[in-house]
């Protein structure tokens, strides 16, 4: 169903479920999705990631930050993906309430999930003006080429898990590397031994660290 009016009930009924801090991860039909899916595991249609911030009440809209190419880092509306097939994911509540290793730095207690993300959102906003990660693009496309090709050499077929590839880091931000600085020694929304690939999320959310909190459309 496609979501015209964001003041209608079926919008609301994800506004009303979102937080500042959950992740919006958006479905990629492109030549490039297509080849990542196909390549690196764990499979996954996910390729862009966006941060939710403040919430608009006057519109029923959420602020949301997230690196794009043509811009970087950039500032941007939840409902401009009402056209795409969006899953919205949150540090899982019962690993942050067990983990009991999140601080808040200001008071010295531990961080409830909703200050959790709220915290995330202000970390995020220190990479603002940052520009998109072309470097890192190339580097991703020629290890999962190779990887691949040497698999499938050994007999273990033309994919390459994300565990094969090694983190990498500089000034500039791919969409998902935004979110892991946001989250940086938060919580793993990313498995930080390795590239911070839509594979890696999603890896993360199979092992129980992201719970599934709503998506669009409705099947």
């Amino acid at each position: 169903m496609k979501i015209t009016d964001l003041k209608s009930q079926v919008w609301t009924q994800y506004t009303t479920k979102i937080r500042p801090g959950d992740i919006g991860a958006v479905v990629d039909t492109g030549i490039v999705a297509r080849l990542s899916s196909r390549m690196i595991l764990p499979s996954t249609d996910f390729l862009h990631f966006f941060l939710f911030a403040e919430y608009v009440p006057g519109e029923n809209d959420f602020v949301i930050l997230e690196s794009i190419p043509s811009h970087g880092v950039a500032v941007a509306r939840a409902s401009w993906y009402l056209d795409k097939t969006v899953a919205v994911f949150r540090p899982s509540r019962e690993h942050v309430l067990l983990a009991g290793v999140l601080p808040n730095k200001a008071t010295g207690t531990h961080l409830s999930p909703e200050q959790l993300g709220r915290e995330a959102v202000w970390q995020a906003t220190k990479w603002g003006r940052s520009r998109y990660d072309y470097r890192i693009c190339v580097e991703i496309g020629y290890r999962a080429i190779t990887g691949c090709l040497r698999n499938w050499i050994q007999g273990k077929g033309f994919t390459v898990h994300f565990t094969e590839f090694p983190l990498s880091r500089d000034k500039s931000l791919l969409c998902t590397q935004l979110v892991d600085e946001a989250y940086y020694e938060l919580y793993p929304v990313f498995d930080r031994c390795y590239e911070v690939l839509p594979a890696n999320f999603m890896s993360q959310y199979a092992d129980g660290y992201l719970d599934y909190i709503c998506g669009w459309p409705e099947k």
